[in-house]
């Protein structure tokens, strides 16, 4: 018959030496003891945690047996059967012991662990954040970071905050001599406008005190917001320089192409020479780099000039009424004026685009020749139509181009161009009947 035995266990405690506490936050002590079995004896557990020197209690489940100055700060942690660990909160400076613990087990017995003292380090600044992140990706790319730090309170852990929004995820692992680490790790999409942009983790202790860390993501996209910079408003015969940008990463490289698609050129910027209205073509540039390829849109450049009266222009005269239509082309439109003898005469105009219509209609009289004046803000033009009445009673038109110089009146509304003298074979000055 073989009968088997149970060995005591000794009076044992599992305590570091040292451990390290910020200032101003918390600390926790770790520790465990064992003892051998009361046999049913123990009725109460009370830990105490005391100094080395001069045995003054700092912790006591009685707060009246404690020191005035660890009272309110100390907190025995867990089953104190078998758990010592220690909580003091707000460490200062003259906190570093060293302490010991004692156990008491009212009908059993007490045990005093002198001979494993812990003192504490009290650190003015938090150790260092380890960060990490990739910092090169390219645009629509997960991006994943990681912020760590160790502490020594994990009753009350770290609080890590980003400066991106993302999927946050922490993870907390025990190390030795009471430390603990604690890991934030964000998980987000890259954008564009994360492109030299601080990523940044913010890590706040118990007790108020904080460090912050940052790296500048780099991020690859294709060309975006690509247009033509350029004067749209041009005068005939002047060079015009078209610039292209973009925002991209890497730079672009950019083209130029006519609206048929045929390239033009390569490089930022594009130079029209001798601008006119007959050959400007729309253009459009393109970016590119090595993320992709975007096009701008098109664009088509407002070729200004002065006026050019079409020999289209006509007058008929039917039994002594004249209808005449002068027909000008320019941009900006211009301002189109009839004159019958030495009077300016009241006529209708519409203007469609580039081109505008002026139309007389009023009583011919024994009047030989009908002026068309016109002119805009780049100059003006004339055309002359001579009217020869046959046997019939019906006008034929003779047209032709005169120079008129020092063309001025005061009898032309001020908001008109100015029109004045027309020099044919004499000089008439002109009266307004409007």
């Amino acid at each position: 018959m073989c009968a088997y035995f149970k060995e005591a266990s000794p009076w044992t405690i599992d305590v570091p030496s040292s451990v390290n506490g910020l200032l101003g936050s918390c600390v926790v002590i770790p520790c465990s003891y064992n003892y051998p079995d009361p046999q049913g004896k123990a009725k109460s557990f009370t830990g105490i945690w005391m100094t080395t020197e001069g045995d003054r209690v700092i912790y006591h489940s009685a707060e009246s047996k404690i020191v005035k100055q660890y009272q309110s700060r100390t907190k025995l942690l867990g089953d104190a059967s078998k758990n010592c660990s220690l909580m003091i909160e707000n460490l200062q400076q003259n906190d570093r012991g060293p302490f010991y613990f004692r156990i008491e087990i009212e009908g059993y017995n007490r045990a005093s662990y002198r001979n494993n003292k812990v003192s504490i380090s009290v650190m003015d600044e938090p150790n260092p954040t380890d960060f990490f992140v990739q910092e090169e990706v390219k645009e629509g790319e997960n991006v994943s970071a990681s912020c760590s730090v160790f502490h020594s309170c994990p009753t009350y852990p770290p609080d890590f905050h980003w400066s991106h929004s993302g999927e946050h995820h922490l993870q907390t692992q025990k190390r030795q001599n009471g430390q603990w680490k604690a890991t934030s790790t964000l998980t987000f999409h890259s954008n564009r406008t994360d492109h030299n942009r601080p990523l940044q983790c913010r890590v706040t202790y118990h007790g108020g005190k904080h460090q912050e860390t940052s790296k500048t993501l780099k991020v690859k996209y294709a060309p975006v917001n690509v247009k033509v910079e350029y004067q749209s408003d041009v005068n005939e015969g002047e060079t015009v320089h078209l610039k292209c940008s973009s925002d991209a990463n890497p730079v672009s490289s950019y083209e130029w192409h006519s609206e048929t698609g045929a390239l033009l050129n390569k490089g930022q910027t594009y130079t029209m020479l001798n601008v006119s209205r007959h050959s400007v073509e729309a253009v459009y540039c393109t970016a590119v780099n090595e993320e992709g390829r975007v096009r701008s849109s098109t664009v088509k450049l407002n070729v200004l000039y002065a006026p050019d009266i079409r020999t289209s222009s006509k007058c008929s005269s039917d039994w002594g009424v004249l209808k005449c239509e002068c027909i000008v082309e320019s941009r900006p439109p211009s301002m189109v004026h009839f004159v019958l003898g030495d009077r300016l005469q009241n006529s209708s105009v519409e203007t469609n685009g580039s081109v505008t219509t002026g139309t007389l209609q009023t009583d011919f009289g024994s009047f030989k020749f009908v002026h068309c004046l016109a002119n805009n803000t780049l100059g003006n033009a004339n055309l002359t139509l001579s009217l020869l009445v046959n046997a019939t009673g019906v006008g034929v038109v003779n047209k032709r181009k005169e120079n008129y110089e020092d063309v001025h009146s005061n009898d032309i509304c001020s908001n008109d161009h100015v029109y004045g003298n027309v020099r044919t074979k004499r000089r008439v000055p002109l009266k307004t009947n409007v």
